[in-house]
């Protein structure tokens, strides 16, 4: 095995969806992708919660600059 196949395998089978009951797991190379895919997805969605809940705690501040 060389590492095309790892990377490039069964592209002849397609992804037909992104959810994660669709998705061939038993393909090392989706594995890979997905597991990167959706930890970039967390971590952005983390953040996001992050910015929000620090601009509702000071917007609703009694003591505000502005």
């Amino acid at each position: 095995m060389y590492i095309g196949e790892l990377f490039c395998s069964g592209l002849a089978r397609s992804v037909q969806s992104l959810l994660p009951w669709d998705i061939p797991w038993h393909d090392p190379s989706h594995a890979v992708f997905f597991i990167a895919f959706y930890g970039a997805l967390g971590a952005i969605g983390m953040g996001l919660m992050v910015a929000l809940g620090r601009t509702l705690l000071n917007l609703f501040k009694k003591n505000s600059d502005h």
